[in-house]
């Protein structure tokens, strides 16, 4: 995914060692705007990827499974087919059928040594959703073998895809695990509650550990994707919005964030019925809707919508203050 004059921009890359033994990425197709363009609906259980994405890689002479490339373009399938799979099964079980080598720990402890910390840190919050992730940092598990044999830019994709799932209020507890900000509060039994640190000492903390991992060639590696750029890598851009403009710094009443830290006035007396408008659902297919569901109507809702798209934004912010007003009532 790659940011245009025009908006977002997907393509499809793979993941190869270079004759430096680095892992790089290597570009395979162009699919535009819509991945879901790439996607044939058999039914409402079926569907297939198009025939010219498997050329794409034949072409480029790299080996797949066709099992992997459904796991790819499952971010873009449509909600509701999404549904239907998840309620058979899922696609091959997701991934139920597929015979997994067991490791001792001592294998996996070798394997995993070369994982970056902020790496680690981002997928044990993901996982388990909890901010004292510390105690798992030493641990061998299975899971984290999916940060192995991937380019920087692979790595950091796979992260923005599995950061949309976040909710609002889990923001704020990622970005602060993430950049292992409870160490820095380490005598204090609060130490796990960002609310109750010093802001301003923890701006700077947040800084520090930003700006180190910027300066970091472990990370920023020959795996990187060439960027012609000042200051903050692209990589790290998002982080830095994230925590002084969303995570950690809320707007005055009747006042909020538009999609890059500007303050926009907005009314925040809608009713329900004006948040079910916006959002283009009647009450009674929104009721008849899981969270998980009504989760993904909104992000590809938000995906047209987008300003980067040609979008408003006001009508954006409108659509954001209406998930966000509809998720909670959905929640309970």
């Amino acid at each position: 995914m790659e940011r245009d004059r025009e908006g977002v921009r997907f393509f499809l890359r793979h993941s190869m060692k270079s004759r430096e033994g680095v892992w790089i990425s290597q570009d395979i197709m162009d699919l535009g705007r819509d991945p879901e363009e790439f996607v044939e609906y058999i039914d409402e259980r079926i569907f297939l990827i198009s025939p010219l994405v498997e050329e794409a890689l034949d072409d480029k002479g790299v080996e797949y499974d066709y099992e992997d490339l459904e796991e790819i373009f499952w971010p873009f399938i449509d909600p509701y087919i999404k549904q239907r799979i998840d309620d058979f099964g899922g696609i091959r079980g997701r991934g139920a059928s597929r015979r997994k080598r067991r490791y001792s720990k001592q294998e996996l402890r070798r394997m995993q040594e070369a994982i970056h910390p902020f790496d680690k840190r981002r997928m044990l919050f993901l996982k388990f959703l909890q901010i004292n992730i510390e105690p798992l940092m030493d641990e061998p598990l299975i899971f984290l073998n999916k940060l192995l044999h991937k380019s920087r830019d692979e790595l950091e994709q796979n992260f923005r895809f599995m950061e949309m799932d976040l909710r609002p209020w889990e923001l704020k507890a990622y970005i602060y695990a993430i950049f292992a900000l409870p160490g820095r509060f380490s005598t204090r039994l609060s130490r796990f509650v960002p609310d109750a640190q010093d802001q301003d000492l923890m701006d700077g903390y947040f800084l520090d550990e930003l700006c180190t991992l910027n300066a970091d060639t472990s990370y920023l590696d020959k795996g990187a994707r060439p960027y012609s750029f000042q200051g903050l890598h692209p990589y790290l851009r998002r982080y830095a919005i994230r925590y002084f403009d969303v995570a950690f710094n809320r707007p005055a009443p009747g006042w909020s964030y538009g999609y890059e830290g500007q303050a926009i006035k907005y009314s925040s007396s809608a009713t329900e019925d004006e948040h079910l408008e916006v959002m283009g659902l009647s009450k009674n297919k929104f009721d008849n809707m899981s969270e998980k569901q009504f989760v993904s109507y909104f992000r590809k809702r938000a995906q047209r919508l987008h300003p980067d798209k040609g979008g408003d934004h006001e009508v954006f912010l409108r659509l954001k203050e209406a998930f966000e007003f509809l998720l909670v009532k959905k929640k309970w």
